[in-house]
């Protein structure tokens, strides 16, 4: 994918957001994502990133790390808010479950196979081009149409 375009790290700063809130106070929230979008827009490499996104996040979990290190950002006390596994959690997680696998399922053929390759069977898109004989842009398109796809099935409320 070679290096990121200007905008393209900007595409991330809503999932940045939301990986952050879940592990930090919501006052911390922007100066993170500022820190992993400064980082991606400051890197010095000709090496390809061939996945953006996990790269990003890579770097999103490196930030949160050293910020924790030097004191900046405290470790969240778990123990106060633990939440107690019931069995109609237990339902619907295993709804959820059964709602994402669909969704696998109810992808094009290729799309899909193309997805479990890479998220399942971990190989990279380069290996997944050769395997399909496609090239890697294509393999990026069937992977965002499956991400998309799944995103909306995790978005609607059964």
């Amino acid at each position: 994918m070679g290096d990121l375009t200007p905008r393209e790290p900007e595409a991330y700063a809503s999932a940045l957001r939301s990986y952050f809130r879940k592990r930090c106070h919501p006052a911390d929230v922007e100066d993170l994502v500022q820190e992993v979008l400064l980082r991606m827009h400051s890197r010095r490499t000709d090496s390809e990133i061939e996945n953006v996104g996990g790269y990003i996040f890579t770097v999103a979990a490196n930030v949160l790390i050293a910020r924790r290190k030097r004191g900046a950002i405290p470790v969240p006390d778990f123990a106060d808010g633990v939440d107690t596994i019931t069995p109609e959690r237990i339902v619907l997680a295993r709804r959820e479950v059964a709602r994402v696998v669909q969704a696998i399922q109810d992808l094009p053929p290729r799309t899909r196979d193309i997805f479990v390759a890479h998220r399942f069977e971990d190989m990279t898109y380069a290996a997944i081009a050769r395997r399909f004989g496609i090239s890697v842009s294509a393999v990026e398109k069937h992977i965002m149409t499956a991400l998309r796809e799944l995103s909306r099935v995790i978005q609607v409320q059964p």
